[in-house]
């Protein structure tokens, strides 16, 4: 079988490894369904993070069970169960495990080797997909989690401002779950055009073009001259992280959810922030809430996101695609789409992203 790799030069190719042995008595063994490429994966290509244990990549994910170990109960699991994977482990041990604060395991552990076609896995790291969410949407967990994780940050509540930076992928779902609460005027600033479609279709209020000089007056203009209560920052463009402080409101929230490179220090004016009595917020992986992203994902119509999905076997030329900043969610797939479609079992809305070439 195969698996996705990252050289050491920072190059993708297939590794050829030998079938998983059978599961362990607290394991399933799944066969993938869909993979997505992530931010921090694209980063980890062009050398701005660091290489990756082994050079695995891939911790978005839905797969299908094929084999469940022996103390597996078949209320948890069954062969032909369609699940998402949690890649996230905590250790159990530590003050912050044992505070119920999974997120801060100070020995973190979990799968980023996704996009290798079959896994054994610990069954604590995967969950049953409902009937109402597709292969596609299961992929779409753990940025589901992550972006939950900005919201709770954002102190969204009614009539609040709200100014998306950046509507790529997370974007997009950032501003459905927006949307979710009684917020007022939403803005995204957004450089492609297709993208700024996708804000309008999911609920914008006003697009705006970040290109040319006069960004930051056509915000602060947008907001009334008042800034924003909640600024959310997704884009990873470090002119549009240092914007961000700027256009944050009196009392506001600036989250920084974007991808900025290890090497980027951010110019912080703490005197405006005094003033402003402004609230600085990052994201770190908010593990605990994965069955929570579960709960939620039906209604949220994940597929949205996705613009083009490819067969696991050009996974290379996908995140060349991707690497043109042209998509929002590319995906990979694993199996024909005729048997991912007899698997979803009528589960809804199927994704409308163009198809890559094999």
């Amino acid at each position: 079988m195969k698996s996705l790799r990252l050289g050491r030069d920072r190059s993708l190719s297939f590794l050829d490894l030998p079938e998983p042995p059978p599961p362990e008595p607290e394991e399933v063994q799944v066969q993938m369904a869909y993979a997505s490429i992530c931010g921090y994966d694209m980063m980890m290509l062009s050398g701005r993070a660091a290489y990756p244990k082994d050079g695995c990549l891939g911790h978005e994910g839905s797969a299908i069970v094929t084999a469940v170990g022996s103390r597996v109960s078949p209320a948890d699991f069954r062969v032909g169960d369609r699940g998402t994977i949690m890649p996230y482990a905590s250790c159990g041990q530590c003050d912050a495990c044992r505070s119920n604060r999974p997120e801060y395991c100070v020995e973190p552990g979990g799968r980023s080797d996704l996009m290798t076609e079959r896994l054994n896995l610990s069954q604590k790291q995967i969950y049953r997909l409902p009937e109402e969410v597709s292969l596609q949407a299961g992929c779409l967990m753990e940025p589901l989690m992550m972006a939950m994780h900005a919201i709770s940050k954002a102190n969204l509540s009614y009539g609040r401002s709200v100014i998306l930076l950046g509507c790529g992928a997370m974007g997009q779902i950032i501003l459905k779950l927006v949307r979710r609460h009684p917020v007022g005027r939403v803005v995204v600033v957004e450089p492609d055009p297709e993208k700024r479609m996708a804000a309008l279709r999911f609920g914008a209020d006003m697009v705006l073009d970040p290109a040319g000089p006069g960004i930051l007056f056509e915000t602060l203009q947008a907001s009334g001259g008042m800034g924003y209560d909640a600024v959310i920052e997704a884009s990873g463009d470090r002119g549009s992280a240092q914007m961000a402080l700027n256009i944050v409101a009196r009392g506001g929230a600036v989250v920084y959810f974007g991808l900025y490179g290890m090497d980027f220090n951010l110019e912080v004016n703490l005197f405006s922030l005094y003033w402003k009595d402004a609230v600085i917020s990052c994201v770190c992986v908010p593990s605990g809430q994965f069955p929570a992203a579960l709960a939620m994902a039906g209604g949220l119509h994940l597929e949205e996101a996705v613009t083009a999905i490819y067969p696991f076997s050009a996974a290379i030329h996908a995140f060349e695609e991707k690497a043109t900043g042209r998509h929002a969610k590319v995906m990979l797939r694993f199996l024909p789409p005729e048997e991912l479609e007899r698997r979803e079992r009528g589960s809804i809305r199927p994704s409308n992203a163009a198809e890559g070439m094999e």
